[in-house]
């Protein structure tokens, strides 16, 4: 699964490479340097680029801990393309290009090969930190970005330390410098560029020991009862589970455990969410514990959002069932409060 991915993903990447530096239109010029006449939503040309960081290694490794760079790019574009330029947020995947023109003339077609009409050079992957501000600090998650006087922005990038490591060593050697030929950033959509997230899962649970409980070998294989994978079916059973904000309020929690017996031992002015419940193995009651939750930080950034759903008793049973061991299955119609 993990080279299959791996595969499907860097053919999607490779798609959206070739169409976006054609739609470029990379020409050369009298000098034989490639230049733009064309344009493209999700790839701009580099303005600048340069290296700010290269973090000493960590003890036993021999690759930098941490490299930064900063890119800056011209948004002298439409609108709307602009907003959405400004819009990269940190942990975002961007992709640095180096790209030759062939010819001196910015005509292509989608209908010949790719690399028949121009040279890929280098391709490197890079992960967003933020924008800069004009003093070049970034401008923290959370924070208004500033006014700009001008359509230039600089974006603080995270390299890839192991592949920064490869080409500084192949530098050494007499090979070009990669890092001071990029001239295109290119970014993703977003619902398509989640792959560095999946890839970094599968690999570690390929790496990671782990014990298949014997009711899931059972049901994947078709032996026994299905209904056996039920949490209330499982000997550990989470005897307390802590709800958070799942509750709005006091009445909210008693509206969904009507008919049990529901003991608290804080003062009615106290019962006030987010709440941890108790359930004990015998006994159809249950205890309501109120909670405070720790201090986020002085700024409105750091306060987490809350939930504003008044869940029903038929999803907090849901919530209750994924909180616990066993198979949970949600199913419902669009609109019914699956997600």
């Amino acid at each position: 699964n993990f080279n299959l991915f791996r595969l499907e993903t860097m053919y999607e990447i490779r798609q959206d490479v070739e169409d976006a530096v054609l739609r470029l239109c990379p020409f050369l010029t009298s000098d034989q340097s490639t230049q733009f006449s064309g344009w493209a939503r999700m790839a701009l040309p580099v303005s600048k680029f340069s290296i700010v960081e290269v973090a000493k290694p960590h003890v036993g490794k021999n690759h930098p801990s941490r490299v930064r760079a900063d890119v800056t790019i011209n948004l002298d574009i439409r609108r709307n393309i602009a907003t959405e330029w400004d819009s990269l947020r940190k942990h975002d995947v961007c992709f640095l290009l180096t790209i030759d023109a062939l010819s001196s003339s910015p005509t292509y077609s989608s209908r010949k090969p790719f690399l028949e009409q121009v040279r890929l050079r280098y391709l490197r992957g890079c992960e967003v930190e933020g924008y800069l501000d004009e003093e070049g600090r970034v401008v923290a998650e959370g924070f208004e970005k500033p006014d700009y006087k001008t359509r230039m922005r600089t974006v603080r990038l995270y390299l890839d330390v192991n592949q920064y490591q490869k080409d500084m060593e192949k530098t050494i050697k007499g090979s070009e410098d990669v890092y001071e030929t990029f001239n295109i950033i290119m970014r993703r959509k977003p619902k398509e560029n989640n792959f560095k997230a999946v890839l970094e899962t599968i690999r570690d649970m390929i790496n990671t020991e782990c014990v298949v409980p014997a009711w899931l070998h059972d049901i994947f294989l078709g032996y026994g009862d299905p209904g056996e994978a039920h949490y209330s079916k499982m000997p550990n059973k989470t005897e307390t589970i802590d709800f958070n904000d799942t509750f709005l309020d006091a009445e909210h929690l008693l509206e969904n455990f009507l008919g049990m017996e529901i003991k608290c031992e804080a003062p009615p002015e106290k019962q006030i969410k987010p709440f941890k419940i108790h359930f004990p193995e015998k006994g159809a009651g249950l205890e309501v514990i109120p909670y405070t939750l720790p201090n986020p930080g002085p700024y409105p950034y750091n306060k987490p959002k809350e939930n504003t759903v008044r869940f029903t008793p038929t999803q907090i049973e849901a919530i209750k069932a994924g909180c616990n061991p066993g198979l949970t299955m949600v199913v419902g119609p669009p609109g019914t409060g699956k997600t």
